[in-house]
């Protein structure tokens, strides 16, 4: 939780997403994505997904997703109040006049200039914050955050759970317990 719940969190604060707005999420059911869902969903954010693989859409729907697609294309032009792209779709497009735009994908370069726009950019970070990840943590323990565990592997199974992970086709993470 602390990676991927703090990378969402830090985010959609950034992009100040709130009640009645119109937000989409490109990577919807990674991690990253998954979590901004959920959290997003919770203040109240109308959510629309895009995903990679038709496997992932009712993982989507199922966090509360109004619309969700595996083509870039279905999602219309300047609709949307704030994006959040989780993989470097660069969904410039989808964002409306005066928004916001936050990318965490710093392997996919820098985030085109849409000051033009009016539209606020940025290519986001994590950092260190015991405070969120206490709220985060309050979260899953009330139940409004539901984390994403595949399968769970004692710590005497650990070649059992690598073999598991590199087999891939995971619906959440592999955990070792101790």
């Amino acid at each position: 939780m602390p990676l991927p719940g703090l990378t969402a969190w830090q985010t959609l604060n950034w992009l100040a997403v709130s009640a009645g707005e119109r937000l989409l999420i490109a990577g919807a059911a990674g991690a990253v994505g998954g979590v901004a869902l959920q959290l997003a969903r919770a203040r109240g954010v109308a959510v629309d997904a895009l995903v990679s693989r038709d496997a992932q859409v009712a993982f989507a729907r199922g966090h509360g997703a109004e619309v969700v697609a595996t083509d870039p294309d279905a999602f219309r032009a300047r609709s949307y109040d704030a994006v959040f792209d989780t993989f470097g779709a660069f969904l410039t497009d989808a964002v409306a006049d005066g928004g916001r735009y936050a990318s965490i994908a710093t392997q996919a370069g820098p985030v085109p200039d849409l000051s033009a726009r009016g539209v606020r950019t940025t290519v986001n970070q994590v950092h260190e914050d015991g405070a969120g990840l206490r709220e985060l943590a309050g979260l899953v323990d009330d139940g409004s955050l539901r984390l994403r565990v595949h399968a769970a592997f004692g710590v005497d199974r650990i070649r059992a759970a690598h073999r598991r992970f590199l087999r891939g086709g995971l619906s959440g993470k592999i955990a070792v317990t101790f």
